[in-house]
């Protein structure tokens, strides 16, 4: 089966019990993410993969989070996976021991959300069967034990810092892409903004979302901005028209780094 394209930085989840939400998702995110796992109850697991089996959607463009590897649920998912023609699967609560070799064919995405998985982000993403790594703080909060409270508001933040880089430096090592965790409330759009322009800054690859008007902030934080394209390009023609393979620009020391950094940027613009 075809592998899954898995670039884009707004990843959308929709329930897959709500098929009727599909044809939106895919066309208003880069990735559709259609949940078997949290989104949908567990007596409603079943339905769901039945309501799949009689949907119209494309799967070879589509990620489909299963449930758990460990759980009962999981090897009726990959068998909906593979009978569907799913190019990519997400694996929830990912962890450097579980069988990722039973997934062998699928563009796999490890959704790290436990402190285990996060220490063992570099094993993870060091697997032969891993194609992303994806972060998910709900249950890495309830892992850890850490709380907002009244007096502590934001607390939470340190380690999410941490776990944003403990990923990203491992993505980077093995050359997967990485992308950060859901913003929970859906009405706050200054702290999503601001939660994407981070994962942005820290050089992760995209977003996951839990409603489709995020999608929107999501890809206007992730893509540069006019002035960043505006010096990526003076940089790029400047470097193009010149001999030399250092030059000053505006002040500015331009060596074979800031050209392929000039280059990144304009990739990203397109």
């Amino acid at each position: 089966m075809p592998k899954t394209d898995l670039s884009g930085p707004g990843w959308l989840f929709v329930p897959a019990d709500r098929p009727e939400r599909f044809a939106k998702a895919a066309a208003v995110s880069d990735q559709m993410v259609i949940d078997l796992e949290d989104g949908v109850r567990e007596a409603d697991k079943e339905t769901a993969r039945s309501l799949l089996r009689r949907s119209e959607f494309v799967p070879t463009r589509a990620c489909l989070r299963i449930n758990g590897l460990s759980t009962a649920h999981s090897e009726r998912d990959i068998e909906l996976a593979r009978e569907l023609g799913f190019g990519s699967v997400m694996v929830p609560m990912a962890e450097s021991h579980q069988p990722f070799t039973q997934l062998a064919g699928f563009s796999v995405v490890a959704l790290v959300e436990t402190a285990r998985g996060v220490v063992e982000s570099d094993r993870i993403a060091a697997h032969p069967n891993v194609d992303a790594l994806a972060l998910g703080t709900a249950d890495l909060q309830l892992d850890l034990g850490a709380r907002d409270t009244k007096g502590t508001a934001g607390v939470f933040e340190d380690l999410l810092a941490f776990a944003r880089a403990t990923l990203l430096f491992a993505g980077r090592a093995h050359h997967v892409p990485v992308i950060d965790s859901v913003h929970a409330t859906v009405a706050d759009d200054a702290g999503l903004r601001r939660a994407a322009a981070i994962a942005s800054a820290y050089g992760m690859d995209g977003k996951l979302a839990i409603h489709p008007k995020q999608i929107e902030i999501i890809r206007g934080e992730f893509a540069p901005s006019e002035s960043e394209v505006a010096w990526a390009a003076t940089v790029v023609s400047e470097a193009e028209s010149r001999a030399a393979g250092a030059f000053v620009l505006d002040g500015e020391l331009v060596d074979e780094v800031i050209i392929r950094r000039a280059e990144s940027v304009l990739a990203r613009a397109h």
